[in-house]
């Protein structure tokens, strides 16, 4: 991968590897309106959620921020924010306003209904697209790029290959100035130990220590015990928690761990972060796609699909049989490390060779599918009030 790569700089000085305009529904009662206004016109994505009325303390606030998050992401031009009642969608316009995006709010109630409101959707953003295709991509220091990481449908060739060639090409692109985020805290508990010694700061390594403890507190509230392994990754050789997590590191390479944030907050440091959020596919890449992350690395064994409708998912796998039974969601093939064809080094070019392509606009085999979805988590808000009064967990 060079050093640069063709991006579009914005009015924040971030800078995107997709130019998106997008409608944001900011309650589930309008996702309805925001697909057909984005249906009726190429190019522009929904962004559509499963809650947005009702909710309250830090749920409310972790909603709110995903969906400001997503309409200032740099992979984003212009944003339609579609809302039921006006006071909600102009908020959220007027948050998203301040990153210096082009931005308009529609509310159904206001517009006199569904078919008028997906009419004026429609002239909304043909205007916006119009636009945006006057934009170009400029060089600029893969230094620029903030990249998330993430595993699923992990087997036991995930630590040994993929999660090992995405620790080595962070540790690379952290190395060149950039940013890499690991995540799933339920998959590093049994190998918390040694992240926390690679901590930057004695702060920074007893955050981490907390969050894991935060996350079996929370089970031990709700009465569960966290096994975090699935059918396939037992079928796929995994056999402990413990196992899958010293895999789950590995794609943090061997740099410092300078920070920990919480879900979908942008970081404040340069190099290797850790975000506290859920493992789970689909709810981890929306919080890495919150906080910032322009590429997110997936690496799989047997094949989790899904990917982000606003940052290139890029899958990757080490299983050579899964690299041949879902080839048409794969991206990179480093199966070659177990049919012993190529080294790890090899595996690693090969990956920052599909990042670059990727960055400059290389579709992914989940964007080319559609196979592109959100979910944001919700917050235990019962849990923390319980926590706050010092409860016995």
């Amino acid at each position: 991968m060079s050093e640069t790569f063709m991006g579009f700089r914005r009015a924040d000085g971030r800078v995107g590897i997709r130019n998106y305009v997008v409608v944001i529904s900011a309650m589930d009662n309008v996702n309805p309106v925001a697909r057909r206004i984005a249906a009726r016109v190429p190019g522009v994505v929904p962004i559509c959620v499963a809650y947005g009325r009702g909710m309250v303390a830090q749920d409310a606030e972790q909603h709110d921020r995903v969906l400001l998050h997503y309409g200032a992401h740099p992979n984003v031009s212009a944003v339609l924010v579609v809302g039921l009642e006006p006071v909600t969608a102009k908020r959220y316009a007027d948050a998203i306003a301040k990153s210096g995006k082009p931005v308009q709010w529609l509310a159904v109630q206001l517009a006199g209904g569904t078919a008028q409101s997906v009419e004026r959707g429609v002239e909304i953003v043909q205007a916006m697209v119009r636009q945006a295709a006057t934009e170009h991509r400029t060089e600029t220091s893969i230094a620029e790029l903030l990249v998330g990481l993430e595993c699923g449908a992990s087997d036991a060739t995930s630590g040994l290959t993929a999660n090992t060639v995405v620790g080595m090409t962070a540790d690379w692109l952290v190395a060149q100035g950039g940013t890499v985020i690991l995540s799933e805290t339920e998959e590093i508990i049994g190998a918390e130990h040694l992240l926390a010694q690679r901590a930057a700061t004695p702060q920074v390594a007893t955050q981490l220590l907390q969050a894991v403890a935060d996350a079996e507190a929370q089970a031990r509230f709700q009465g569960v015990q966290i096994v975090p392994l699935g059918h396939d990754n037992l079928a796929g050789g995994l056999s402990t928690m413990e196992e899958k997590s010293m895999g789950a590191v590995r794609k943090g390479g061997t740099s410092p761990l300078r920070e920990v944030i919480g879900y979908g907050q942008r970081p404040s440091q340069r190099g290797l972060v850790f975000m506290d959020a859920p493992a789970p596919g689909v709810e981890n890449i929306t919080a890495l796609a919150a906080s910032g992350a322009q590429l997110i690395l997936f690496s799989t064994g047997l094949c989790n699909p899904v990917g982000h409708p606003l940052v290139p998912t890029l899958k990757l796998t080490g299983n050579p049989e899964t690299a041949l039974s879902m080839a048409d969601n794969i991206d990179v093939d480093v199966g070659g490390i177990i049919r012993g064809d190529c080294t790890m080094a090899e595996a690693s070019e090969r990956l920052k060779a599909a990042m670059h392509e990727v960055a400059e606009g290389q579709l992914t085999c989940a964007e080319r599918h559609g196979d592109l979805e959100i979910s944001i988590s919700r917050v235990d808000v019962a849990f923390l009030r319980h926590r706050a009064q010092g409860r016995t967990l």
